[in-house]
């Protein structure tokens, strides 16, 4: 028999669950134009240097660009993908820094912008999910992050290497900005599932807005990736199954 009337109690906890969800997979919003972004933010622009300090030890790798791009490049937008979230003084005004701390639980993002209109910029923080790391791989090291097949999010500094309108092996995954272009292919990009342990396989996940966001202001080679934190090694029983690449 149908219940037509929900107890109050039941509604409220109802409600708490599903904005909890909506929190965790980090899609409580999704702004898709820049004049969505504008409505919407009121945090205020990070001083200029003012996360400096901490996060500038840099990758030794040599640059590998995606096919297509070049240095002082911005992202292009194939059929279904646009980008109507580019701040209207692009290119002189893009996002210089990006900021990704893998400390749990929120693992925070936060950008910078450089250029006339960048008090325009929103800046975070926003949450972010780092690599899971393999068994016997310690995330929090940072030659050990860098290896390759180890499931880590890499720490160090990275130019942006070129822009993918979605993964190649998981087309859910939606505007990719690439921290590495070979040899790991680790990208930040959108995901459903943004929770607050490490869960991905060397990719950051963010929500949709922001990935739009970050993919259509930033610049090959100019804009640069900051990975740091103190990484935490995940519960297994709280991790994502193989299910054809949903924890990229």
């Amino acid at each position: 028999m149908i219940q037509r009337h929900m107890p109050l109690r039941t509604l409220l906890q109802s409600t708490l669950a599903l904005g909890f969800v909506l929190l965790l997979s980090g899609c409580a919003s999704n702004r898709k134009t820049w004049e969505e972004w504008m409505e919407s933010e009121s945090t205020p622009m990070l001083a200029a240097g003012a996360q400096e300090a901490s996060w500038t030890k840099p990758h030794v790798d040599p640059l590998v660009l995606a096919e297509g791009y070049e240095v002082g490049d911005g992202a292009r937008a194939g059929k279904g993908f646009d980008l109507e979230a580019r701040n209207p003084g692009f290119p002189d005004t893009y996002i210089d820094r990006i900021y990704v701390d893998v400390t749990d639980p929120y693992h925070e993002l936060t950008i910078h912008w450089t250029g006339p209109l960048a008090e325009l910029g929103p800046t975070g923080p926003w949450r972010s999910n780092p690599g899971r790391g393999i068994p016997d791989c310690d995330c929090d090291d940072f030659e050990q992050s860098n290896m390759v097949d180890s499931w880590c999010t890499p720490k160090g500094l990275f130019p942006v290497a070129g822009f993918a309108d979605h993964l190649t092996k998981v087309t859910a995954c939606h505007y990719v900005t690439w921290i590495q272009h070979a040899p790991r292919y680790i990208g930040l990009h959108s995901h459903i599932f943004v929770p607050s342990w490490a869960d991905s396989h060397g990719c950051v996940r963010v929500a949709y807005d922001v990935a739009k966001l970050i993919h259509n202001n930033s610049k090959v080679g100019d804009t640069l990736i900051s990975i740091d934190g103190t990484w935490t090694r995940p519960d297994p029983k709280m991790l994502t199954r193989d299910t054809g690449g949903s924890q990229f």
